[in-house]
């Protein structure tokens, strides 16, 4: 009989555990981003351009993009581990880079414009529009859904244009 019993508990209690398991992984990637976002504000406030540019010559690269928000910088976006003159900006965010959490990548693919072709899916955490500051995670609705994200409007503003 206590085992019978036990069952029945078991059998109710884990989807309710699973299904609060998602819903915290979907709260902690909302606050990721917008813990990002507000990093990207900040350095563009500094710097009067987006993270995301290698400061020798202007060609996106999501490794800048990720010192740039995690290390210390100069004006131009040059970045150092240290912070001593003229290495005075930053960082916006504490390093590592945050992972996304439907592939655990913390890579971060930079594009121009909102236009330019994004990456092969799970190919890269995080997707950057340098033009406008946008930042979003690289996933399909379906791994959004496994983790607890299943409104169609949030997994817009989360996303980007990744599909």
């Amino acid at each position: 009989m206590v085992v019978t019993i036990l069952g029945i508990i078991t059998a109710i209690a884990v989807p309710r555990m699973t299904t609060a398991s998602a819903g915290a992984t979907a709260h902690s990637l909302q606050a990721t981003l917008g813990s990002v976002r507000k990093a990207i504000d900040c350095y563009y406030a500094e710097h009067n351009r987006f993270p995301g540019y290698d400061p020798a010559n202007s060609a996106t690269s999501g490794e800048h993009f990720v010192k740039q928000l995690t290390l210390y910088t100069d004006r131009t976006g040059n970045s150092s581990p240290v912070r001593a003159n003229p290495f005075l900006y930053g960082p916006y965010l504490r390093a590592p880079f945050p992972r996304n959490p439907t592939n655990n990548l913390p890579t971060v693919h930079v594009k121009a414009t909102p236009g330019a072709a994004d990456p092969a899916d799970g190919s890269v955490g995080w997707v950057a529009v340098l033009s406008t500051g946008d930042f979003g995670i690289s996933a399909t609705d379906a791994k959004l859904d496994d983790i607890g994200v299943k409104e169609p409007s949030v997994k817009d503003l989360m996303r980007l244009s990744v599909q």
